[in-house]
């Protein structure tokens, strides 16, 4: 059996998921816990703390879904926490591309798509995705020789040369996204202003908070340079509104505004205020989720039982908890 087809088989597939979500149980980003959902290893569940950063505290529930192509393809990574984020697709509206422009056209045969609380991954990994993600399959569907092909199943690696086309078993030099990386990046998407300040518009999952995240982040530097002039001057300094509406031209009051054009001023802060406060309630946390039918239905799912759930315990609790979990591994704190 050649290894093309031995990589295609599922019970290999599904050993490989368990060996990455092995390697988890020892080294996984703080503030991320990850479960499997029984009966199924290609459906994973999660929930990020998040602990530092414009998004903290939220609390926030995930799931992971690896397509049979993977890690060719990328997974789906869908968010039942409604919050408010360049990154992740409304829970209220379908996102029918991931490659919208400013214009708002999008393209009818694209297969990039992401469901209602669908998180984008074009920014943190783009090999996944448009021109080189096509440009790959279209060099994997290239006849090759069995010379060449015994050639390069027994090169040598080459950092430099990772991330080439090619069939994954003949790539040895290969560079594989692992699902540490992934968990790594979508926490950073959280905790890290300067990761969502290089998201472009087109890989955004959320053109509206993309655009308030701009504004945002206009208002704080205009902020900041204000105060560094009024501590030099030694006076009040007027900030300069040209600049916290980001150098924007007048539009035509009969011209249809572009959304970039639109007033996001305060947008983000109220969104992921009241996001935030959602995340933390009691409803949320200790009783279903925000998982709708419509993604329920995408995804194949019961979200009673493939999503983490909470209990709402007393501290004394807890505390009796943990300490029989720590006899039975019989470790100490």
């Amino acid at each position: 059996m050649s290894a093309l087809k031995l990589a295609n088989l599922p019970a290999l597939r599904k050993q490989q998921l368990l060996s990455e979500f092995t390697g988890l149980k020892q080294a996984c980003p703080p503030g991320v816990f990850v479960t499997l959902t029984p009966d199924d290893s290609t459906v994973w569940s999660a929930v990020l703390f998040v602990r530092d950063g414009p998004y903290a505290p939220a609390i926030l529930r995930f799931q992971i879904l690896f397509p049979d192509s993977y890690p060719r393809r990328a997974p789906m990574i869908i968010f039942a926490t409604d919050i408010f984020h360049p990154l992740i697709t409304p829970l209220t509206t379908y996102m029918y591309t991931t490659d919208i422009q400013e214009n708002g056209t999008v393209s009818a045969t694209d297969d990039e798509r992401l469901p209602p609380g669908g998180f984008s991954l074009r920014h943190g990994f783009p090999e996944w995705f448009g021109r080189v993600r096509r440009s790959a399959e279209a060099n994997l569907s290239a006849p090759t020789s069995p010379i060449i092909e015994q050639t390069h199943m027994f090169a040598s690696p080459d950092p430099s040369a990772a991330g080439g086309a090619g069939p994954s078993y003949m790539q040895t030099n290969r560079a594989v996204v692992s699902i540490y990386q992934i968990l790594k990046y979508i926490k950073s998407a959280f905790d890290k202003p300067e990761v969502l300040d290089a998201v472009p518009l087109d890989a955004a999952g959320n053109p509206g908070a993309w655009h308030a995240w701009r504004t945002h982040q206009r208002k704080q530097q205009a902020k900041q340079g204000e105060a560094e002039r009024h501590g030099n001057d030694g006076g009040p300094a007027t900030p300069s509104l040209k600049k916290i509406a980001g150098d924007k031209k007048p539009v035509s009051q009969a011209a249809p505004r572009k959304p970039g054009e639109w007033n996001w001023d305060g947008v983000w802060e109220d969104r992921v205020k009241k996001g935030v406060a959602t995340s933390l309630s009691e409803p949320v946390l200790y009783g279903g989720t925000t998982l709708n039918d419509e993604l329920a239905s995408f995804a194949s799912l019961q979200p009673s039982r493939s999503m983490i759930r909470f209990l709402s315990m007393e501290e004394t609790e807890a505390e009796s908890i943990k300490d029989n979990l720590l006899r039975t591994l019989g470790t100490s704190v």
